[in-house]
């Protein structure tokens, strides 16, 4: 179900599994965990979210910017194969 059964039918209510935010970007988005891995220098992040904080300092790295658009142009680029090879949908890159 979408809704609670004593909520209101017309709001959606945020429930997890239990699944961290964290955990969640490590599984669905690996190339992401690998970029935060690597400037954070440990995979600690994965058990603690507050470690993530330690990202604020490479804001405006633009060695950071560029692994980061790579990273969302590979992501973009293995969705538009997945759905061109499971539902003949082309999108645009």
């Amino acid at each position: 179900k979408y809704c609670c059964d004593i909520g209101k039918p017309d709001k959606i209510v945020n429930m997890t599994n239990g699944v961290t935010p964290r955990r969640w970007i490590h599984c669905a988005n690996p190339a992401l965990s690998e970029i935060f891995t690597k400037y954070l220098g440990s995979q600690e992040w994965l058990t603690d979210m507050n470690k993530l904080k330690a990202m604020l300092q490479y804001k405006e790295d633009p060695k950071l910017h560029e692994e980061w658009m790579a990273m969302k142009r590979g992501c973009k680029h293995a969705l538009a194969e997945w759905l061109k090879t499971t539902m003949d949908l082309e999108i645009d890159q």
